[in-house]
């Protein structure tokens, strides 16, 4: 075996991983084997342990059941797993990741994701990093709750792991050529297979063209459309039987105009006619996916990465060394006011970008298998710089007034350093008792500048600052080993996020308290009938302190609300999550999962309004109200998943019928911090449909799919637009598969 897998599964079974999710019924197709769970086994130094066994909720999802599914963006993995949500933003670089009704969506550089994803075990310093093309991925865990004390990078929501595929001794190949309505098309390559006899490699590409599923009737152009390419490399040298390196890099570059919001609704008001008449011939409504925008908006976005792995079996001791260099830029604009207008008279001549850089190292050791327990050690560091800027200019009083030019600059520098491990203890027959904990310190720095005040602009000035923060943070769980085939945990799991600074000048470089929580999770695990059926249930309670959140706030220098970081105060999330997975027959699985979450904000008296709010006067003379008791947003309280495939053998052809269906469901789900009654989207159900032939002796497979059957419309963010822009209305933006759409993929691996 090599050392590689051995880092995985040891790793994994000290993670107390329960890798049982939703998705995972795609393993079984390929191999149709009577006993469900056997894809769920792994193998470390002479020990084979079932992950349904051990505790801590991970959702996996297989790169075989991210194909199947036609999922092909990260921003899609929230279709398939219940208590994972996108939190949309009005530009890809700032959607974020929210596990149990906890997430970070902001626009401050100086503020870290509740959620943490990871590429191949290297950590992302921007949310937005997480939303890349999902091609050869070997699988998906997502970890549900704190992380840190297994990890490199402490998380107070959870963590999202895109692992990717690894070279093969063997030559391999596939290839994938996809084509969907609204003339979008996508090929897909890899290639893999051995140099020498301990030297493989592994290429990937990816492109993506999508003329765009929405008219700017502005200027007759298609809007929301992507044209995307990456490029992924990876050598493995097995230097001799105890020392591996994986060496991996990556490039990515995605340019689209897909920052175009549609108007949803404008609501009673004095010029609320007259609002009407300027978006025709765009009428606002829920399903109102066009716009007459007269500003071109778009995104682009270049990313690129290395790493290198070394995994080292010293005395059947397993040393990891994790080290990574990222870059990461972003360039992005959207039309503020969503009219053929320009009513502040706003240029760009700078759009906003960003151009963040970081390095990470990981050092790790893990122990074997003992009788008395196992355990595993490590030590993290990570160094960030995230540089932000732009240039706008108001020509709003010519030929009274000179135009006025506004050139900002903020500079952001972050360090992380923690000691972090687990010991799991054997304390008896079929219990064992785990103890974990990180000890956490962090550096931040920034400077912000901003040249140029005057009529839609805030005061200019300079503001700089510096703070450092220390945390320790514990894990306590119990497990006992009910019988072979069930067992039940519960644990504990102190989370913590690192300060942060809002460096807006508006805000006056307002410090962010740390935001730390306290989590509680009790949970069964249990197979049935031969192993032909798992279910698991899960119970958790968390509480948040000093949450961060991102809301809005009237600036008296202003003429729009501004974006400030804040501490929101207390949040609790509670739920219950139910997963199950069965093979019937063996040429049926079905699966799925349902996840019941309450997101609670317990204390924020002085909380923000939403433009709506404010024009209707509903919030205080102050501009604020009490959010004491609201919810979450993003966070529905009922989210469902299901999942099956059926194969029809086709005795006599030289090819099988495969038959799919995905099924998802959710409750109502508010958008808005502010508990804006319109920013909710209502509830709604939809059904995905494929069915394909596969060739039994040569891998082929043709796919045709129905995404969205019944043609559901939903919207993935709604929230108010600023009064002084247009009078109680909502923005919204609606998916491409907010419609029902059809599309065909050709698949053959050589």
């Amino acid at each position: 075996m090599r050392i590689h897998s051995k880092a995985l599964t040891l790793l994994a079974a000290s993670l107390y991983a329960s890798l049982t999710p939703v998705t995972a019924v795609a393993q079984q197709q390929e191999a149709a084997k009577p006993v469900l769970l056997e894809e769920l086994l792994v193998t470390a130094q002479k020990r084979e342990q079932n992950l349904q066994d051990v505790a801590v909720g991970v959702s996996l999802l297989t790169g075989k059941a991210l194909a199947e599914s036609q999922l092909r963006n990260a921003s899609e993995l929230a279709t398939l797993i219940p208590t994972l949500n996108l939190q949309a933003s009005s530009d890809p670089s700032t959607s974020s990741f929210n596990i149990r009704g906890i997430g970070t969506r902001t626009f401050s550089p100086g503020v870290e994701p509740s959620v943490s994803t990871m590429l191949d075990g290297v950590v992302m310093g921007r949310s937005g990093m997480a939303f890349m093309e999902l091609v050869d991925i070997d699988r998906i865990e997502v970890l549900r709750g704190p992380q840190g004390t297994l990890y490199g990078k402490n998380a107070s929501g959870g963590v999202v792991h895109i692992i990717t595929r690894d070279p093969t001794p063997e030559l391999t190949a596939t290839v994938v050529a996809t084509a969907i309505e609204h003339d979008e098309y996508r090929l897909d390559g890899t290639v893999s297979g051995p140099i020498t006899d301990d030297l493989s490699y592994r290429i990937t590409g990816s492109a993506v063209n999508d003329d765009g599923y929405a008219e700017n009737f502005y200027n007759g152009n298609k809007v929301n459309d992507a044209n995307n390419y990456s490029a992924r490399g990876k050598l493995l040298w097995q230097a001799n039987e105890d020392l591996e390196f994986l060496l991996s890099a990556d490039y990515t570059k995605n340019d689209c105009d897909c920052t175009a919001l549609s108007v949803r609704s404008i609501l009673e008001s004095p010029a609320q006619q007259e609002e009407l008449e300027k978006q025709l011939p765009v009428v606002p409504s829920k399903d109102n996916k066009d716009v007459n925008n007269d500003e071109t908006t778009f995104s682009n976005i270049r990313s690129h990465g290395f790493s290198l792995t070394a995994n080292w079996d010293v005395r059947n001791h397993l040393l990891t060394s994790i080290t990574a260099y990222r870059e990461w830029e972003s360039e992005s604009f959207t039309d503020l006011d969503r009219t053929p207008g320009n009513p502040l008279a706003l240029t760009l001549p700078e759009p906003p970008n960003t151009h963040q850089n970081q390095f990470s190292q990981e050092l790790r050791i893990t122990s074997p298998p003992a009788s008395w327990g196992t355990y595993v050690l490590g030590a993290f560091y990570f160094d960030q710089d995230v540089d932000t800027a732009n240039t706008a200019t108001t020509s709003l009083l010519e030929p009274f007034l000179p135009a006025v030019t506004r050139v900002s600059r903020t500079d952001v520098h972050s360090k992380n350093a923690a000691l972090f491990g687990e010991v799991n203890f054997s304390i008896a027959q079929d219990w064992q008792l785990t103890l974990g904990g990180r000890y956490t310190y962090d550096e931040l720095k920034y400077d912000t500048t901003a040249d140029g005040t005057g009529i839609i602009f805030p005061p200019d000035g300079t503001y700089s600052d510096s703070l450092d923060d220390s945390d320790f943070s514990p894990k306590i769980a119990l497990q006992w080993d009910i019988t072979d085939n069930a067992m039940t945990y519960v644990s504990y799991v102190s989370g913590y996020k690192g300060p942060a600074f809002d460096t807006g000048l508006v805000a006056g470089g307002t410090v962010v308290d740390p935001e730390t929580s306290d989590a509680y999770e009790v949970g069964v695990k249990s197979s049935w009938f031969d192993n032909r059926l798992v279910f698991n249930v899960a119970v958790f309670y968390t509480e948040y302190d000093d949450f961060q959140a991102e809301t809005a706030f009237d600036i008296p220098e202003s003429p729009i609300p501004a974006n400030i970081v804040t501490n929101v105060g207390q949040v609790s999330t509670q739920g219950i999550e139910v997963e199950f997975l069965s093979q019937p027959t063996d040429k049926w699985t079905i699966g799925g999962g349902i996840a019941y979450t309450d997101g609670t904000i317990d204390d924020y008296p002085d909380g923000n309004c939403s433009g709506g709010q404010k024009f209707r006067g509903e919030c205080g003379p102050d501009g604020t109200q009490d959010l004491s008791g609201g919810q979450l947003p993003f966070t529905p309280e009922w989210k469902l998943n299901l999942s099956t495939d059926y194969t029809i053998d086709m005795e006599s052809a030289p090819f099988a019928i495969l038959l799919g269906a995905n099924v998802r469901a959710q409750d109502d789900v508010l958008y808005e911090l502010s508990q804006d009654k319109y920013t909710w989207q209502d509830a709604y159900g939809i059904v995905d449909i494929r069915a394909a032939i596969a060739g039994k002796r040569h891998r082929y497979r043709i796919t045709a799919f129905v995404k969205n059957l019944f043609d559901k419309n939903y919207a993935s963010l709604i929230f108010a637009q600023p009064p002084e822009l247009i009078p109680n209305a909502y923005i919204q933006a609606v998916s491409k598969y907010a419609e029902r759409t059809a599309g065909v993929e050709l698949r053959y691996e050589f």
